[in-house]
């Protein structure tokens, strides 16, 4: 293939077929990267009206080529660089065609040219190629419930976001086509790797950012050209790896997508969490791993070894690949503890800790690893209630990931330390008994709170009820989405009554020292709790006994007995109740026993059904 500047015509010959090498990433352009390539094409319309020139070029930047062996008549050509604005072109062009043809003109020689001519003129990643001619080059129907990985959503949500622009524009169809056609577009054609390395950092990426790992990957393989005798082979090592990488991360994605409580998972923030749990650092070069890597091969080759450089990037490589398998693992385990880590909402400072522990449990059924997951949850939880700074230990827990090398008595040792240090008994227990509980402590920590003291009523107190699983905790759906109910509501329709019974305890004392604490708070569903409204208790009492949550049974439990009421006597009692379960549940000294687990075909049978009565229960009360 000739190298320079030629237009988009000329770029697809009709022996021409364009393949994505597996090193690369996957289809990721999503509406910002679309906007402006319409942008580009309108801009270009606009100027060619204004200035009456329709011979106008319009520069779409440089692509990367590769030769790769022919098959037949057909050229094959690897996009080393470039492949987002080719594949976008070609879905564009296909719109374009089938909107053309259905006016009556004859596209045969032009889909020729950009779509088929026997062979499909562009060949994805393995992973999506199927789904990519089948629902984006062809109409074998929408393709909505064929999507398997992230990017297949990506290129059908491309061509939905441009068939619609296409619709907005019905007049200008053969302009656009003869518009994209006529594109200027600087090619570099490459004989082999070595070459492609030697040029890939310069080279000009138009429309999505490159990512670090992107920049790392680019820095690696041209390093891996300068340092090697024989670069072949190593390079081909390297695009192995991170083709496996770009594969972890897809199934990553998707469970982001499914699950959205996981954190910072980008591809970026995993390629920090290796850097603070494998690499050597110092004070916070972890936070630029681009940088950290770049100076540490530099400074190897700039001292004439070469040889240690390779090794530096064949072991990083290595180290760097396996990450990003054992976090789509981790994301993919059910340790019951780890499961809590992400319904705490807050995993991202633990995950170089987690990963690291994860990869040297050499322990029957991960027992290490899940002694590890529970002191993180413990942590996690205690920071939330005890409302630590974000970044506050965050350091100390990266020093020890980073430190870590495989002993998990000494890594629990000195995790209970670090509760001491950073979250200790004494301001656990003040946080939960502070009297503006609610309004100073997170929802979700509440709510997660409560879960947890559900589940242990439901288990430790007769009668005997299956847990509440996660997936009810997390549940949005606005009516039976978990809340947080005020037992003595915040605006009760009958404020004296509150202290009716007690002659020394003022309306403004209970209010600053009782209605929002923990002991008058309890677990509802949106809709019970609107409806329970500012109901007295007497008038609430009535659906507590009826509710299908067992913390709402047992409020009755605290009630005075003379009269048979709930005041500031049974917040105080309930709220020692609900400490004492706290310290005992979140004990880092002695983590509690593992979960009692529960048939998982049982537990979801009987949470269905409890679900059910729920909704049955809260119903009733709406009606009423």
């Amino acid at each position: 293939m000739q190298d320079g500047q030629k237009t988009i015509k000329d770029l697809f010959d009709s022996s021409t077929i364009f393949n994505i090498p597996k090193y690369q990433r996957a289809y990721a352009w999503e509406k910002e990267q679309l906007d402006a390539f319409i942008e580009d094409l309108e801009n270009q319309d606009t100027e060619d009206l204004e200035n009456q020139d329709t011979n106008k070029d319009h520069f779409f930047g440089t692509i990367l080529l590769r030769k790769q062996k022919p098959e037949g008549e057909f050229k094959i050509i690897d996009i080393v660089d470039g492949q987002q604005r080719i594949t976008t072109i070609i879905i564009f062009m296909k719109l374009l065609l089938t909107q053309h043809k259905s006016m009556g003109n004859d596209v045969k020689r032009l889909r020729r040219t950009y779509i088929k001519d026997d062979e499909y003129k562009l060949r994805v990643l393995d992973i999506d190629n199927d789904f990519f001619q089948s629902y984006i080059l062809e109409d074998n129907g929408s393709g909505d419930n064929e999507v398997e990985t992230p990017s297949q959503r990506r290129l059908l949500e491309a061509k939905e976001y441009l068939a619609e622009w296409i619709e907005t524009h019905p007049n200008r169809i053969k302009d656009f086509i003869d518009k994209i056609g006529d594109m200027k577009v600087l090619t570099y054609s490459v004989e082999d790797d070595s070459e492609a390395a030697l040029i890939f950092e310069t080279t000009n990426n138009r429309g999505k950012s490159l990512t670090s790992l992107e920049k790392v990957k680019s820095f690696l393989m041209h390093k891996t050209y300068l340092t090697s005798k024989s670069p072949e082979t190593p390079l081909k090592d390297l695009q192995n790896r991170f083709s496996k990488i770009y594969r972890d991360y897809e199934e990553i994605e998707d469970h982001r997508k499914s699950r959205g409580e996981l954190g910072k998972t980008d591809e970026d923030s995993i390629l920090q969490y290796h850097s603070i749990a494998f690499e050597i650092w110092k004070d916070k070069e972890y936070q630029d791993p681009v940088r950290m890597i770049n100076q540490q091969i530099n400074d190897l080759i700039k001292a004439n070894r070469q040889v240690d450089a390779a090794d530096r990037i064949n072991s990083y490589s290595k180290e760097l690949r396996r990450s990003f398998k054992n976090m789509n693992k981790l994301l993919l385990n059910r340790t019951p503890y780890l499961l809590d880590i992400f319904a705490l909402r807050r995993p991202a400072a633990f995950y170089p800790l987690l990963i690291n522990a994860y990869k040297l449990d050499n322990s029957d059924e991960d027992q290490d690893f899940k002694r590890v997951a529970q002191l993180v949850e413990i942590i996690g939880f205690r920071f939330g209630i005890t409302k630590s700074r974000s970044d506050k230990g965050v350091s100390q827990l990266y020093r020890l990931a980073r430190d870590f090398e495989g002993d998990f008595d000494q890594l629990i040792g000195n995790l209970q330390n670090f509760v001491e240090d950073y979250c200790s008994d004494f301001e656990f227990e003040r946080s939960l008994r502070q009297p503006r509980f609610y309004e100073v402590v997170d929802t979700g920590d509440q709510r997660y709170l409560f879960w947890k003291y559900e589940n242990h009523l439901r288990l430790a107190e007769q009668p005997i009820f299956p847990e509440m699983s996660t997936e009810t905790f997390k549940n949005e759906k606005s009516q039976t989405k978990l809340t947080i109910e005020h037992i003595i509501p915040q605006n009760p329709k009958n404020s004296k009554k509150v202290v009716a019974d007690d002659s020394i305890l003022s309306i403004t004392d209970f209010e600053e020292n009782y209605l929002h604490s923990i002991g008058n708070l309890v677990l509802d569903s949106r809709s019970a709790n609107a409806s329970k409204s500012n109901q007295n208790f007497e008038t609430k009492d009535e659906q507590y006994s009826k509710a299908p949550v067992k913390s709402q049974l047992k409020l009755n439990q605290f009630c005075n007995t003379k009269q048979d009421q709930w005041n500031h006597i049974s917040i105080r009692e309930r709220e020692n109740k609900i400490v004492k379960f706290a310290l005992e549940r979140w004990n880092h000294r002695r983590p509690g026993q593992k979960p009692a687990e529960i048939d998982e075909k049982i537990h979801y049978k009987v949470d269905k059904a409890l679900e059910k009565a729920f909704r049955i229960a809260t119903e009733e009360l709406i009606q009423k």
